[in-house]
């Protein structure tokens, strides 16, 4: 497990490396501006706000399996759970609010790309980091009470939108 554990870890770490578009062939004078800011600029901005949103699908299982294995792999687990504890509330609450701050630039992006090609699928995608961001702040907030909720169904819709998400990003920047 701890193989696997690594194998993510250096995934996450080298994603945005296999992520960066190295050719510059579409550099015009003519780039749209939006608030005297390149909306090119601005995709990227949002692309690596989306990639730290995204590792939580890293942390997540990383933290629970760290906590519930803390006796079996360090010496002194009460300290290592404690400091896990902190490290998480600290990253739960940038996760949030970088995944507000990249649908925003994102959404300002596609404004000033709208000329492009594949727009319907750049707004499909677009649109399911709003659907994520809204059942996000459900989650948090614990909406609706416990007696009604689903917490584990919306969090696993939530996995489904983020492929779909993925795909429509990756299909529409092509």
């Amino acid at each position: 497990m701890k193989r696997w554990l690594i194998y993510l870890l250096l995934l996450l770490l080298i994603s945005p490396v296999a992520l960066a578009d190295d050719d510059d062939d579409d550099d015009d004078d003519d780039d749209a501006k939006i608030l005297g800011l390149e909306a090119e600029g601005l995709g990227d901005f949002a692309l690596w706000t989306f990639v730290f949103t995204v590792s939580i699908v890293v942390w997540k299982p990383s933290h629970i399996y760290l906590r519930r294995n803390a006796k079996k792999l360090f010496e002194n687990p009460k300290m290592v759970k404690k400091k896990l504890s902190s490290f998480n509330r600290i990253y739960m609450r940038a996760h949030y609010w970088i995944g507000l701050v990249a649908v925003v630039v994102g959404g300002v992006h596609g404004l000033g790309m709208i000329q492009e090609d594949n727009g319907w699928m750049y707004w499909a995608g677009w649109a399911g980091m709003v659907i994520m961001t809204i059942t996000g702040a459900l989650l948090l907030w614990k909406w609706p009470p416990k007696k009604v909720r689903k917490g584990a169904r919306m969090l696993h819709a939530q996995r489904a939108i983020l492929v779909l998400t993925i795909i429509f990003l990756v299909v529409s920047h092509d």
